[in-house]
């Protein structure tokens, strides 16, 4: 650890300072919960910053190596436990120039509260993830410190006012002493344990996606930002990623996301992704211990060719597994001399919000919209058909999408047989003797009565019509 020995030398010296008195009570919250966090070596670490800042009155400044000699530390481990309580909120750490040397000032943080510590969602994950979720809930009862059994008891508690008789004209002349009171003793700053700054998560694209739920804006920027932010940066959880689990978290009841299934469902979602990762590489690792990146692509290249894909299908393959989907639809689009419009780029961000699919089964997609079909852009319904087909067939590689594609255009390509419509059946089948072609109609003479009849009728018309015309 190279950049430890550069920004800290055993000669560099340092004096401690607190911003608040430890309790017996805190060194319980720092054993049961920042411990498993943080390490036994940065909570070392700070027990010993604690106990130079009581026995060290009057801050003389001494150097590292006394605190690596009672650490028993090189300077990597000691660097690497400073950084670790620095990251929790337990310390800050100021550097100044001294000649040849650094002075340090260690300034101890306030230990949180156990509700506080357990309210923290980063916090609380990390310890999930060392402890798991059943001890961490033994802990959570452990700090717990509701009232019980207390419901048929009425609260008698005097206030303030019932017992001192208080003159407010007392404040008045007093005030001068009461602001240098303030001055000696200052409020310490509400903070919240993990900072953090980040510039990498596009909020008004998130914003955007989150408009079409019609759910509370005003929980997502305040309540739930730092959480955002946080899980973002943990688990590197993308915007239409962090997107789909507010959709899936929603009660459309109160247009409010439930906080609580919204970080379980981060949570399962990582540690999945993560086991199905190990497994991947577990079983890879069992086959080729020791393969670079080159050999694990001709590996991945070997296999494709036996499983029967051309060479030109494998750098459709390969092109799909490298490349993000705008990206990937741009290059096509260059490639054509077009460009990618507004309503491609929407599609290709719905798609993925919406879907279930990897990129590279997007891009699939995209390159059979485009090159396969030779369309000039891609059709939102379409694209959207083919891949709810495919989410509900669980098409998840690149070499699946292509096989999908294959069978898409022999079915394109077998000639249409004509079908008889359900009408047309209906009017052949319903149609009498007397009206099909084929039958020989013979004409029956009338009889004589039937004959005098029409005779009759005649008459009477031709007369009527004589009439008229007069």
């Amino acid at each position: 650890m190279s950049e430890a020995w550069e920004k800290l030398k055993p000669k560099d010296k340092f004096s401690v300072i607190k911003t608040q008195h430890v309790s017996e009570a805190d060194y319980v919250v720092l054993n049961m919960l920042y411990q498993p966090i943080v390490g036994t070596n940065s909570i070392g670490l700070l027990n010993l910053l604690l106990i130079e800042e009581k026995i060290n009155a009057k801050s003389v400044l001494q150097p590292h190596s006394v605190l690596l000699n009672q650490l028993d530390m090189g300077i990597p481990e000691f660097f690497a436990s400073r950084e670790k309580l620095e990251a929790v909120g337990l310390l800050k750490t100021f550097v100044k120039k001294l000649d040849n040397e650094h002075h340090m000032i260690y300034e101890l943080q306030p230990i949180m509260s156990p509700s506080k510590f357990l309210h923290d969602d980063i916090l609380s994950l990390l310890l999930i993830e060392k402890l798991g979720f059943e001890k961490v809930e033994e802990l959570g009862s452990f700090f717990d410190y509701k009232r019980q059994g207390m419901e048929d008891y009425v609260e008698v508690t005097k206030s303030f006012v019932d017992v001192f008789h208080f003159d407010s004209s007392r404040l008045m002349s007093k005030e001068k002493e009461l602001g240098t009171l303030k001055e000696i003793v200052s409020v310490p700053k509400e903070e919240v344990a993990i900072k953090t700054i980040t510039n990498s998560f596009d909020w008004s694209f998130f914003m955007s996606l989150v408009e079409s739920l019609h759910i509370d804006d005003n929980q997502i920027q305040k309540e739930l930002k730092r959480s955002i932010e946080l899980f973002h940066q943990l688990y590197g959880i993308n915007e239409l990623e962090m997107f789909d689990y507010i959709k899936q978290s929603v009660d459309y009841v109160t247009n409010r996301v439930m906080e609580k299934e919204f970080k379980q469902l981060i949570y399962k979602g990582y540690h999945s992704r993560k086991k199905q990762e190990l497994t991947t590489q577990n079983d890879s690792s069992s086959e080729q211990p020791m393969l670079t990146l080159t050999e694990r692509n001709q590996l991945r290249q070997n296999t494709l060719k036996l499983t029967g894909f051309t060479d030109d299908e494998i750098h459709v393959i390969l092109a799909c597994d490298e490349t993000p989907p705008l990206i990937f639809l741009k290059a096509i689009k260059h490639q054509k001399g077009g460009f990618v419009s507004n309503n491609e780029r929407f599609t290709i961000e719905n798609l993925k919000a919406q879907s279930s699919l990897p990129d590279s089964v997007i891009n699939m997609l995209i390159h059979y919209s485009l090159v396969a079909q030779d369309n000039s852009s891609i059709n939102q319904n379409m694209m959207m058909s083919i891949a709810n087909d495919w989410a509900q067939k669980k098409i998840y590689s690149p070499e699946e999408a292509l096989t999908q594609v294959k069978k898409l255009q022999e079915s394109r390509n077998q000639p249409k047989k004509k079908k008889t419509s359900y009408k047309e059946t209906q009017r052949k089948e319903s149609l009498p003797d007397w009206a099909k072609e084929d039958v020989v109609r013979k004409e029956t003479p009338l009889s004589q009565e039937e004959e005098a009849f029409f005779q009759e009728q005649l008459r009477q018309l031709t007369n009527k019509s004589k009439e008229g015309d007069e």
